[in-house]
């Protein structure tokens, strides 16, 4: 897959950022949701219950479903069992395929923060710790889960998809977004490099 193309001009309104744990899909939603005006659903936030129960797989599919019904959304998680309603009704799909050392170092980090401030994008009664469960999900990622994806990133036509595979890209990404006017009106982001 290619990184998003210069001077692409892309309709976003509803809007998937899949990658790796620690790939910065929450961060990147938040700030992409602030410059489009999109609401951002966190999927940890919606597919899990008080302390780690995780809702039923039909549940989370049909959760996707209503979700995926709305005019516009903007939903980050990979998720990869339950990922085709949202795919499929998908205009842009963003791909952070960051580098996994990286994607340690942010978990890692993350963890070490001293802040106490709870995260926003995982519920209530959730707390994110570091195990070593969750370190084996980064480094294993490129091995089975970038896989996956990539393949299935194959099947949605090219345009619809945007490989961003640095922080730098990502940020570059971000920045660039240009508001457009169309001739029916319908929001549309010019994509081009500095």
């Amino acid at each position: 897959m290619e990184p998003y193309i210069s001077d692409r001009v892309v309709r976003m309104e509803k809007i998937v950022i899949i990658g790796s744990p620690g790939a910065g899909k929450s961060t990147f939603a938040r700030k992409l949701g602030s410059i489009l005006t999109i609401k951002v659903v966190h999927l940890d936030r919606v597919f899990w219950r008080y302390d780690w129960q995780e809702k039923p797989r039909e549940t989370r599919i049909d959760i996707l479903q209503k979700l995926v019904q709305e005019k516009q959304w903007l939903i980050e998680g990979t998720y990869l069992g339950s990922s085709e309603p949202r795919l499929n009704k998908a205009d842009t799909i963003i791909f952070l395929d960051i580098p996994f050392l990286l994607c340690l170092e942010r978990i890692i980090k993350r963890h070490r923060k001293p802040d106490g401030h709870p995260r926003h994008d995982i519920p209530d009664g959730c707390i994110d710790n570091l195990n070593l469960f969750r370190m084996l999900k980064v480094l294993v990622f490129p091995l089975k889960g970038r896989r996956t994806l990539q393949k299935k990133l194959r099947e949605f036509p090219k345009e619809k998809v945007i490989t961003l595979q640095s922080t730098k890209e990502a940020d570059d990404f971000l920045a660039q977004l240009k508001p457009r006017a169309s001739e029916n009106s319908k929001p549309h982001y010019r994509l081009s490099r500095v």
